[in-house]
């Protein structure tokens, strides 16, 4: 449980009697008001909360600290240098860190992060083979960056091009943006080629530093809107 305190203005009316009887004036005074949040880590991110997607080869449902394990194993080497912030080695602490940051993105409406399990996944079905994120979302631009990884031992089974393509209709249909676009290293053939197949267009590219690799990288900006 959390408790939150926080100061307001609020506008109240005050007789001067010393004045006139009849004659009021508007004056602003700050009241602290406690919020109580009986909300735990276990009850975030609920069914009834967070969004559920089912597709013929992927369901994507909210991350829980459970996939940290999954999370930690899955990012090698290979993922990791075509994420521009994932550090590598990814330890279990940064997998924890970044679900915990992942509840307070989907709270505040900057984010919705999926965990992406393969129905065909011989591990079982629960099991997490990446991750599909909406992230910047802009609900005044109406607007979001996607971004996706999907571990080396899932590649080439069309869980990246669905997911994709379940993560784009929930902005549109459920969200209500109007656009949704992504950024890819432009070594990255096999994304722009998910991207491409999701409808998603080429709209220029830049040369910009990263520090994670030291040396500049060129990207690729995809973009698809609302029909």
């Amino acid at each position: 449980m959390s408790i939150v305190c926080i100061t307001v203005p609020v506008l109240i009316k005050r007789t001067k009697k010393e004045i006139n009887h009849d004659q009021c004036v508007q004056q602003y005074i700050t009241v602290n008001i406690i919020l109580i949040c009986t909300m735990t880590n276990d009850d975030w991110p609920t069914h009834t909360s967070f969004p559920k997607i089912g597709g013929r080869l992927v369901d994507l449902r909210g991350l829980s600290i459970g996939d940290a394990n999954d999370i930690s194993r899955l990012m090698t080497y290979n993922i990791s240098k075509s994420l521009w912030e994932v550090p590598y080695p990814y330890s279990l602490e940064h997998a924890q860190n970044f679900i915990n940051s992942t509840r307070r993105d989907f709270e505040s409406l900057k984010a919705v992060h999926f965990a992406i399990l393969y129905k065909n996944n011989p591990e079982g079905d629960s099991s997490l083979v990446g991750i599909i994120s909406l992230k910047n979302i802009d609900l005044d631009n109406k607007n979001a960056n996607l971004g996706y990884w999907i571990g080396e031992l899932y590649w080439g089974n069309g869980i990246a091009s669905e997911s994709v393509a379940l993560v784009i209709n929930h902005a549109f249909s459920v969200l209500g943006l109007e656009e949704v676009y992504a950024f890819v290293y432009s070594e990255n053939k096999a994304s722009m080629r998910v991207l491409e197949k999701n409808g998603m267009t080429k709209k220029g590219e830049a040369n910009e530093y990263s520090k994670k690799l030291g040396r500049y990288q060129n990207t690729t900006k995809f973009v698809i809107k609302r029909q």
